[in-house]
């Protein structure tokens, strides 16, 4: 029974009934192929999450809180629309970058940083 090779459009004689390819480096090929689609579909988000995380870490440094001048995150490139997740803090749903969370704040001027790292 002939299978066509999704990769490379071959057709080949499978010598398993389970096997889709026509050699292991055509399956690899093709698995590495579809990473590297991935990788540049999900590359802006992830290099802004990256910036956010260094600039975090630059500022908090190992403190479990601090407050921060607005015009300093926003200064050094912030993206305030990339974030990891959602958690609740105090009541509030508040983002998160990985072990840090923003909660809402009242100002304009001041963010709050907190760090859950441990």
């Amino acid at each position: 029974m002939l299978r066509t090779c999704p990769y490379s459009g071959e057709n080949f004689n499978p010598k398993r009934r389970n096997q889709i390819f026509s050699s292991a480096k055509n399956r690899q090929n093709y698995h590495n192929d579809r990473a590297a689609e991935l990788r540049v579909i999900k590359a802006p988000i992830a290099k802004a999450i990256d910036r956010n995380l260094q600039i975090l870490t630059q500022l908090v440094g190992k403190d479990a809180k601090k407050i921060i001048k607005s015009d300093l995150l926003a200064s050094l490139g912030f993206n305030h629309n990339v974030f990891t997740h959602l958690e609740m803090y105090e009541g509030k749903n508040c983002r998160g970058i990985f072990h840090f969370i923003i909660p809402p704040s009242n100002s304009i001027d001041y963010i709050t940083i907190i760090n859950k790292a441990e």
